[in-house]
């Protein structure tokens, strides 16, 4: 019986595969939304600084240094979707060069022909024309925007997304076309342009077509989930619950995505806005006081939060000085018809980030035997529980866990974050004086915590940060007895416990011995050549792919990766989230990890590798 066989990004597979390799793209998707997103915490720390300098400033000097940081910075979150565009490119394209240009050049055309499509009103009619639509002048601000100094349709990230897709796609497919004699200057990947180029102008009129649904389908969407925010904050509960579960595959970037980026975690018109501050009406735009040219709409909730950061604190208009709050926003929003609730998904992972994962790791210290045990777990949860304090980065203490006690991660942690989430959500809706509002660029430590709490705070921009650090602090006890009771009680096999069995002080010794000699001899590079036979060799390897915390590797037999091996060489654990991949938690040396055995293979190094015998 013949197997049917369908196309995946120019790759022809099996249909009994499908599932698996679904799971693939989405995981190799997450990781390329991974790309721009790394870009923010720069941007960020350059737009609060900024946005902190002019707010206090008394000298033109002053003021210009501020402008020049803030410009700098917020350019990052102006072009995000063509950033997203060229991210995905390559990430599904081995990251071709010639398929980063054909994104930048598709999508140019994708919005420039949308822009020809406009007609202005003229005479007596106030309305916008595009295709057979006619949009009132409100309805026009609803669905299109700004970008790039023309306006367009408003995809936002989406329309980057889709770009890189179709981009990678045509890579894909046509990177070795041979094309007659005549033109053959154009075949393989210089005709990947060519083709982009026309395959855009079909691209973009179909969105001409379908977006003005779509886009007002997503933005209800995005009101519906707030609606939801309103009754006890059912959308932040599940999104935090959902964020969570999902770390351990590597596919939670693409939900957050679609709240941090995109018109479903919500929208604040520049144009629209009409702002109350010191209890007077201003009457004057957000775009105006943000000191932009032209009004824009800023989509999902870190976008929207730091755009804000422009907004926020002391501001002289008209000679006369105003201090503008994140509460002002809000109240001039929901004049014009639009409730907001900037922080609903940002929030919830400052509440276990700074104190309450600290708090797991202290249970999973004292559950630990006194003496060696404890020592044991403590080169273990120490450093993961400051680096998730610190940084955010909370998958260094997650992965202590996950690995042994599963259930404790999903049935507890995973529970617990989205509460985090549900009640400052609650807050922002209820109990506004005291609601948070704090965004981050890198992930919510308490470097981000400061940058977009505290600072904003003493600007009189009232994020009420205060808050979620008296919620991580009240997680704090709970994380610590929640995990401490649960070790105990079931004796879980967490650090410093060695199983269902303790080990012996020899057994330990020996064990730390065997482990020290194994990372004091083994250089990076040496490391990772360890890691290519781990995985069965070279020609067992199919990608080679890694994002913060894990190596995301690809290969054509599972049964011959030596699990145990990976984690002699420093792995967490090992997670196998479809078929074909094989995740090995190697934290911050990840992604060393990864360029070094892509430079091993690329310079044959493997070759005598491979001649050795992979034991098990």
């Amino acid at each position: 019986m013949i197997k049917r066989k369908q196309l995946l990004f120019g790759e022809v597979i099996h249909k009994k595969e499908n599932n698996g390799r679904a799971k693939e793209v989405i995981a190799k998707l997450s990781r390329g939304l991974m790309l721009p997103i790394a870009m923010l915490p720069i941007a960020g720390l350059s737009l609060g600084i900024g946005a902190t300098i002019n707010s206090q400033a008394a000298t033109t000097a002053g003021q210009t240094i501020g402008s020049v940081l803030m410009l700098t910075g917020n350019i990052i979150f102006a072009i995000l979707p063509l950033l997203f565009a060229i991210a995905v490119s390559i990430t599904f394209t081995k990251d071709s060069g010639t398929a980063a240009l054909s994104s930048v050049v598709g999508y140019f055309v994708f919005l420039l022909l949308q822009t020809a499509l406009i007609v202005n009103p003229h005479g007596n009619d106030p309305n916008y024309h595009f295709l057979w639509y006619n949009f009132t002048p409100e309805k026009f601000q609803a669905i299109f925007t700004e970008s790039f100094g023309v306006n367009t349709l408003s995809t936002s990230v989406f329309g980057g997304i889709l770009v890189g897709a179709t981009v990678a796609f045509l890579y894909n497919r046509f990177k070795d076309i041979q094309l007659p004699y005549a033109i053959a200057f154009f075949s393989g990947v210089r005709f990947i342009p060519i083709i982009t180029f026309a395959a855009m102008i079909i691209f973009s009129m179909i969105f001409a077509i379908l977006w003005p649904l779509i886009g007002q389908g997503l933005f209800y969407l995005g009101e519906g989930l707030q609606y939801g925010g309103q009754y006890g904050g059912i959308n932040s509960l599940v999104y935090g619950i959902i964020n969570r579960a999902l770390v351990p595959f590597g596919m939670h970037h693409v939900i957050n995505t679609m709240l941090w980026f995109t018109n479903i975690g919500g929208q604040f018109d520049t144009n629209l806005e009409m702002f109350k501050a010191n209890g007077t009406d201003l009457h004057i735009s957000a775009y105006q006081l943000a000191g932009d040219i032209v009004a824009s709409k800023i989509t999902g909730d870190i976008n929207m939060q730091i755009y804000f950061t422009r907004l926020i604190g002391q501001h002289t208009i008209e000679g006369t000085k105003y201090t503008i709050t994140i509460q002002d926003i809000i109240y001039s929003s929901k004049q014009s018809g639009v409730q907001i609730a900037p922080g609903q998904y940002t929030n919830f992972a400052y509440v276990f980030g700074l104190f309450g994962l600290s708090g797991a790791a202290l249970g999973m210290l004292f559950a630990a035997p006194k003496g060696e045990g404890r020592k044991q777990a403590a080169a273990i949860v120490i450093p993961g529980a400051i680096v998730s304090s610190l940084t955010g980065v909370s998958e260094a203490i997650e992965f202590t866990f996950l690995f042994l006690a599963p259930w404790l991660f999903w049935g507890f942690h995973a529970i617990l974050a989205g509460i985090g989430g549900m009640i400052t959500t609650t807050l922002i809706y209820y109990a506004p004086n005291v609601a948070p509002h704090v965004t981050f660029s890198f992930a919510q430590g308490a470097l981000d915590f400061v940058i977009y709490g505290v600072i904003p705070d003493i600007r009189g921009g009232g994020t009420h940060c205060w808050m979620l650090l008296l919620m991580s602090i009240v997680y704090f006890p709970i994380y610590f007895g929640a995990f401490y009771w649960a070790i105990k009680k079931w004796n879980l096999s967490t650090p410093g416990r060695g199983g269902t069995k303790l080990f012996t002080k020899a057994d330990w010794m020996k064990e730390k011995q065997d482990k020290s000699t194994l990372n004091k001899a083994l250089t990076l590079r040496e490391k990772s050549k360890e890691v290519i036979m781990a995985y069965g060799g070279a020609d067992n390897i199919l990608n080679i792919d890694a994002c913060i915390t894990k190596l995301r590797i690809q290969v054509k037999n599972k049964k011959i990766v030596n699990e145990n091996r990976l984690k002699e060489l420093g792995a967490l654990g090992v997670i196998h989230p479809s078929p074909q991949s094989v995740y090995a938690v190697f934290g911050n040396e990840a992604d060393l990890i990864k360029n070094q055995m892509k430079d091993i293979i690329a310079k044959g190094e493997h070759k005598y590798l491979e001649s050795k015998p992979i034991k098990h």
